[in-house]
């Protein structure tokens, strides 16, 4: 079943799980936040790899008991500081869909991070102006702001945009923090020795 938000992308019948379950037929499913593959003969023997845990896809060499020697996904991942490594084969045929698909909606993934993670010290801003993501509409800009940690203090220039809020040190532009509205909980005014 499909979490609240995903949606299908691709349906690809005929994929081995070449590592895992080398010489079984399966299905893999490419979805907006992951990829999902599991056994024709029996939906228990599955796998699901989130994108936010990939970290590099390619095509390589991989030996099939269905396919012999042919060209194959590799997916390598890392969860809770272990590193796991998946390896997908077409069956049915020659199709580059698998490889252009699975890569496609990965890159589309990737790129769109600030869209959605908190992002500390990132090259968002240039000559002292945000550096827009597509779509994205500056609503204020407002100087002056500190960054208090610690009781010590930054003064900054702070975003307002219609997908996150920016704050950056006016001394080092690289001494930055990019917020997206959906990784806030709540928003409140402090007092502080600088001021409310």
């Amino acid at each position: 079943a499909l979490r609240k938000g995903e949606f299908e992308i691709d349906h690809l019948e005929g994929v081995e799980d070449t590592k895992g379950n080398n010489g079984e037929r399966g299905t893999l499913v490419v979805t907006n936040l992951r990829v999902i593959w599991f056994s024709k003969r029996s939906r228990r023997t599955n796998l699901s790899i989130g994108y936010n845990s990939v970290s590099n896809i390619s095509m390589k060499t991989a030996s099939s008991r269905l396919r012999g020697k042919t060209q194959s996904l590799y997916v390598m991942t890392r969860f809770q500081g272990s590193k796991f490594e998946f390896i997908f084969t077409n069956l049915d045929d020659n199709s580059p869909r698998l490889f252009t698909t699975v890569q496609a909606v990965y890159r589309a993934y990737d790129t769109s991070r600030l869209y959605r993670d908190l992002k500390l010290r990132g090259a968002i801003i240039a000559d002292k102006e945000l550096k827009l993501l597509p779509k994205e509409e500056t609503y204020n800009r407002i100087s002056g702001v500190w960054n208090l940690s610690s009781e010590q203090g930054n003064l900054g220039t702070f975003f307002v945009t219609n997908v996150r809020v920016v704050w950056h040190a006016n001394m080092a532009e690289n001494f930055n923090v990019s917020i997206p509205y959906v990784q806030m909980k709540s928003v409140t005014v402090r007092d502080s020795k600088f001021g409310s």
